[in-house]
């Protein structure tokens, strides 16, 4: 039935609104760039991929390590290995002392993390627990030398009951662990964001960290360096999602220097994850480099791998028909 003007708002009028407001919001969500910036954006073909579209891999390449799991350690966490067995001082970072007091469950269950366990390579260990008002809203802690003093910092999500959730450092001050720095406190309560992974995108000597706040609802990707006792942003781009709500599997996304010229890249689905983003960040700025359209969703991890020998990493990922995608080079 076609929708009548109404002196006060119909049913069928709200629709339209919703409608138009939903688009208006699409359009502020994700607007492609113009011009030239447009036309330079490329295929994921055009930047040198050959993509195969397959049956999943009955082979998985995982590294495996005889390590004994802390007693209290969280029933689904999986540690930080520093490899060689010692990054600095630290060889094993551990998720600890399970608790229910945050009742978010963006990550399947009510049970988060309430501290933190480094082992260390002369085989001490030191721990951290967080106030009550916090917990560790992450499953598996990051390695990541932030100021490049050859001793590690760790990466966490740390979310408050009040305030949401803020990317973390934790480290060695001396002989005790304590908090580093802290990015931004951008969120809400139940607002939760998603590491990608650190490196030094951009080739200043600085390390950066990339992450994805609020990966469900209109995916931010931020850039922030640590500068003193804070992690701070350089550089933000609007339009993508690292995680499936609900789901245990945080590595939607991949760090990978594809052409070789020793400035890594973020390869990242789109909000909708029907879109596969080839990103970089140079000269203060992110750059669209590429991106490949898929029928179907991106789901799980994302994985590395050279499958063909050639000395050079795949890009492997699945979609929710079944399919995996394999980006050879």
């Amino acid at each position: 039935m076609p929708c009548r003007t109404p002196s006060r708002p119909s049913p069928c009028a709200s629709k339209v609104l919703f409608a138009g407001l939903a688009l208006l919001g699409a359009a502020l969500f994700w607007a492609p760039p113009d011009g030239a910036a447009a036309a330079s954006i490329k295929s994921l073909e055009a930047l040198g991929f050959r993509p195969l579209f397959t049956e999943p891999s009955s082979r998985v390449k995982v590294e495996v390590r005889r390590t004994a799991r802390p007693e209290n350690a969280l029933p689904d966490g999986q540690p930080a290995l520093a490899a060689g067995g010692g990054w600095g001082r630290i060889a094993e970072a551990w998720l600890i002392d399970p608790t229910e007091r945050y009742d978010h469950g963006v990550l399947g269950d009510a049970v988060e993390a309430g501290g933190l366990l480094l082992r260390l390579t002369d085989g001490s260990e030191r721990r951290l627990l967080l106030p009550e008002d916090q917990v560790f809203e992450d499953l598996t802690p990051r390695l990541a030398d932030l100021d490049r003093d050859g001793e590690p910092e760790v990466l966490l999500v740390r979310s408050s009951l009040d305030h949401g959730a803020v990317l973390t450092a934790y480290g060695l001050v001396g002989e005790d662990l304590k908090l580093i720095a802290e990015g931004p406190q951008n969120l809400t309560a139940h607002r939760w964001l998603n590491p990608i992974g650190a490196a030094d995108f951009d080739g200043d000597g600085q390390i950066e960290v990339a992450y994805v706040e609020t990966p469900h609802i209109g995916g931010i990707l931020r850039i922030v360096s640590l500068q003193g006792d804070k992690l701070v942003e350089e550089a933000s781009w609007a339009g993508f999602s690292n995680h499936l709500i609900g789901t245990r599997e945080l590595g939607l996304s991949a760090i990978l220097d594809f052409d070789e010229d020793g400035l890594p890249e973020i390869f990242l689905p789109s909000a909708r994850r029907r879109s596969l983003r080839v990103m970089r960040y140079q000269d203060g700025e992110l750059k669209l480099l590429g991106r490949s359209f898929y029928d179907a969703q991106i789901i799980g991890d994302f994985r590395l791998e050279d499958l063909d020998g050639n000395g050079m990493d795949e890009v492997i990922f699945q979609l929710d028909d079944g399919l995996e995608v394999r980006l050879y080079r």
